[in-house]
């Protein structure tokens, strides 16, 4: 751990992130006079920073201290979540492809964005989208299964933000049913002609690591006997994760 000794961080970022490390160092929780000594940043100053840290979810207070975050514990499973997905997915996908033979999809969220994960071409020509490729987060039924367990309030705000009030409460309780069922459902309003069908992939939390998709040609797609079957997947998914984990 470092010493009082070593030089005191000079910029914001160098600070924070030296308060980070020490946090994780102590392998518990810290008070702001322990933090204060190992980095070698005056007492007040930490006690800001972790303040603002604290009110971001990147640190936690508790009775003894302070320590690790939600949402830093989330950026740590994002990170490892294509790798993770790809060893945990494919056989659930070999599944669900055989009870639909439709387009799937395993996306994660990144920025405005779901970002494709893996992708399973069905009979859609041409295919809605193929891993790697960026995909609406608005109005996908991937991005909105992932909204609708977000607990970060920004997020929601970036994608109602400009929404008049009328289409923001149409939105909102869009989203309510989804919480509620774990299954959402894009009508043809990303990809003419295709609907979509997703659930989500939750943590231990009950947070959206990622979501996962059956996408087929309106003229035939029925959404109501995709969503069991989507559902089953999603919870097969989380399972596989949690074991590889």
């Amino acid at each position: 751990m470092r010493t009082a000794q070593w030089d005191e961080p000079v910029s914001v970022l160098d600070r924070i992130i030296a308060i980070l490390e020490a946090v994780r160092e102590c392998d518990g929780t810290a008070s702001i006079s322990q933090l204060s000594r190992s980095t070698g940043i005056p007492k007040s100053t930490v006690s800001r920073l972790v303040g603002d840290l604290a009110r971001q979810r990147y640190l936690r207070r508790t009775d003894d201290g302070v320590t690790i975050g939600l949402r830093l514990f989330q950026l740590g499973a994002r990170a490892s979540t294509p790798r993770r997905l790809s060893a945990a997915a494919l056989p659930v996908l070999a599944e669900l492809f055989h009870a639909t033979g439709e387009h799937l999809n395993v996306a994660v969220h990144e920025g405005r964005d779901m970002l494709s994960v893996i992708s399973v071409r069905g009979r859609l020509r041409p295919a809605p989208s193929r891993a790697g490729v960026r995909v609406p987060f608005a109005t996908t039924a991937l991005g909105k299964a992932v909204l609708a367990f977000t607990n970060d309030e920004s997020v929601l705000r970036g994608v109602t933000t400009g929404l008049d009030p009328r289409s923001r409460h149409v939105f909102e309780r869009e989203l309510g049913a989804v919480r509620a069922s774990a299954v959402a459902i894009d009508r043809c309003e990303t990809f003419p002609g295709v609907v979509g069908v997703a659930s989500p992939v939750l943590s231990s939390e009950h947070l959206p690591i990622a979501a996962i998709s059956v996408a087929g040609p309106v003229s035939d797609m029925d959404p109501n006997r995709m969503a069991p079957l989507v559902r089953h997947a999603a919870i097969a998914l989380t399972r596989r994760l949690a074991q590889v984990a």
